[in-house]
């Protein structure tokens, strides 16, 4: 079952920008592509490192330690299939223009 926390408005995440946030214990890093709110969990799958402290251009985040290129929609390994994926979350936005993110689940859409 999904726990949603909110994380702010959307105003607060400009299109191709991206903002690290707590969603309760978990750090995640929150993206806008075009208009779409993404959300993965801010650590590197390959070293434990903050991912969210690399580059975003366009629907692809770089981790600044290694090098790695993660598609932030679907968290694949761009550069490798073979390596782990990031892991992704699910995001909403509320009738009031509210973004949450599900701190216990795999991106639901």
């Amino acid at each position: 079952m999904p726990r949603w926390i909110e994380v702010g408005s959307v105003a607060d995440f400009p299109a191709g920008e991206k903002k690290c946030v707590d969603v309760g214990e978990v750090p995640a890093v929150v993206c806008n592509v075009g208009g779409r709110l993404c959300a993965a969990v801010n650590i590197c799958p390959h070293a434990g490192l903050p991912v969210g402290d690399g580059e975003l251009t366009g629907g692809i985040l770089i981790c600044p330690y290694h090098g790695y290129a993660f598609d932030v929609a679907s968290g694949r390994n761009i550069d490798s299939d073979d390596d782990p994926p990031l892991k992704t979350l699910g995001v909403r936005v509320t009738e009031d223009q509210r973004v949450q993110i599900d701190a216990d689940g795999q991106n639901a859409e």
